[in-house]
């Protein structure tokens, strides 16, 4: 967390929310959120900021999310709100960019419910958790870093479906798309089905070249797949020769995308997914 920011500028005391959270108003007359530790004690209305010691500041245009920040600071819950601000801090550094603000009240907002949820117990069930390990694994492995990082400074230890939600909402960060693209993952799905029929094995999900493999798959989306590379007739014979099973599941997945996507892939991707394949079947 940023400490020892001091203000720029006067601004006019509002009111505390609590003594970690205080409002107050700049000269233009726009309604500021200041958090940091004590800063609201001892504070009356009308006072002038102008040495005022900060963590963060919020200056929430949108009055919608304002109120909706308001509200969420006035709840008992908001205990954790400091080391939620730390977890803020610790996803900017991860991922290298700012959270802007209907992010940050999200993922603020979800952390402060789920440690509250984790405390009662309550069961969460997660169904696309899953999917989001698979298809955004980036984001996942932030995810996992912050409620490590919860999990020291408060005691409370989230779940691992709470670690998915959290993963979407950093997507959305990275992104600016925090939706799970159903076709997309509704193909990833199929193929991976289907390698586990034609070989008869449970894929290791957990394995090194099986996430290599099905982010190979997903990747295949996002850059043109139509572009012509030259490929040796000799690396496609040595390949049907030396493990035919795996040629053939991966031309077959080819045809699978194909169809699919209503395009044409190049035709390397048969070598590149039968090479994935060899490797991921070998465990």
């Amino acid at each position: 967390m940023g400490e020892g920011n001091a203000v720029k500028e006067t601004y006019t005391f509002v009111k505390a929310l609590n003594n970690n959270v205080i409002i107050a108003e700049s000269i233009l007359g726009q309604e500021v959120i200041f958090i940091g530790k004590g800063i609201g004690f001892g504070k009356k209305k009308g006072d002038k900021l102008t040495d005022l010691a900060y963590d963060k500041v919020f200056s929430l245009v949108n009055h919608e999310e304002q109120e909706k920040y308001k509200r969420l600071l006035k709840e008992k819950k908001s205990e954790h709100l400091l080391i939620i601000h730390e977890v803020m801090e610790k996803i900017r550094s991860l991922i290298g960019i700012d959270l802007d603000e209907r992010i940050h009240f999200a993922l603020a907002q979800h952390l402060v419910l789920a440690l509250e949820r984790t405390k009662q117990k309550t069961d969460i069930h997660n169904p696309f958790l899953w999917e989001t390990k698979l298809l955004y694994q980036e984001s996942f492995h932030v995810a996992e870093e912050v409620v490590s990082f919860l999990h020291q400074k408060t005691g409370i230890e989230l779940p691992t479906a709470e670690i998915g939600f959290i993963a979407l909402h950093i997507q959305s960060a990275i992104h600016g798309n925090a939706n799970l693209p159903h076709d997309r993952t509704d193909i990833v799905l199929r193929v991976i089905s289907y390698v586990e029929e034609k070989t008869g094995k449970d894929l290791n999900k957990d394995s090194i070249p099986f996430k290599r493999f099905a982010q190979h798959i997903k990747e295949m989306f996002e850059r043109s797949m139509t572009d012509e590379l030259d490929v040796e007739e000799k690396v496609i014979k040595i390949l049907k020769e030396d493990n035919p099973s795996c040629y053939n599941i991966a031309r077959n997945i080819v045809k699978m995308m194909e169809k699919a996507i209503q395009q044409r892939i190049s035709d390397v991707e048969i070598i590149y997914i039968s090479i994935h394949l060899q490797r991921l079947l070998k465990e």
